[in-house]
C-alpha cells in the first residue's frame, strides 16, 4: 500500500535518481564505432524496449553495425558502377566481386540480426500477424468514395 501525505525529500532523490536510471537502461555503443555504425547501433537499440540489450548482445551488435554499413557502402560502389565497364572482361570481374561482396555482407548482417532477434519475424507472433492480415477488410476502404 502506499503512504499517504506528501513525500519526503528523500523520496523524491531517490524516486529521481531512479528514473534516471531507467532511462541510461539502453545499451551504450563501444568507442570503435564509426558515425555510420554509431548511428545503426542507436537505430536499432532506441527501436526496442528499455533492457532488450545487455552487455553480453554488444558484441553481436556490433559486428551487426559494421555489416550493415559495409553492405552499404559496397551498394554505392554498385550504383557508381559504370554500364560500359560491363563490356571489359576486368569490369565484368570487378562487378561481380562487387555483387558477391554485397551478398556476403547481406547475408551476415542477417544472420546477426536473426540471433539477435530484432527480425521481424522474431518480433511478431506469427499467429496474430496471420490474423491481421486476414481480418483486414477486402474491397474498397471507406475513405475511398463510390
Amino acid at each position: 500500500m502506499a503512504k499517504r501525505g506528501r513525500k519526503s525529500a528523500a523520496e523524491q532523490s531517490v524516486a529521481a535518481l531512479l528514473a534516471q536510471t531507467s532511462t541510461d537502461d539502453l545499451l551504450g555503443a563501444p568507442l570503435s564505432l564509426s558515425d555510420q555504425e554509431l548511428g545503426v547501433w542507436r537505430d536499432v537499440v532506441e527501436n526496442h524496449p528499455e533492457g532488450a540489450f545487455t552487455p553480453i548482445h554488444a558484441p553481436l551488435l556490433e559486428m551487426y553495425c559494421r555489416h550493415v554499413v559495409q553492405s552499404r557502402l559496397i551498394a554505392d560502389e554498385i550504383l557508381n558502377f559504370k554500364r560500359e565497364w560491363l563490356a571489359d572482361d576486368d569490369g565484368l570481374k570487378r562487378y561481380d566481386r562487387l555483387l558477391a561482396m554485397q551478398e556476403r555482407e547481406g547475408r551476415a548482417a542477417s544472420s546477426l540480426a536473426t540471433r539477435l532477434r530484432i527480425t521481424r519475424q522474431a518480433t511478431v507472433d506469427p499467429k496474430t500477424a496471420g490474423r491481421a492480415h486476414r481480418n483486414q477488410p477486402q474491397g474498397r476502404k471507406p475513405w475511398e468514395g463510390a
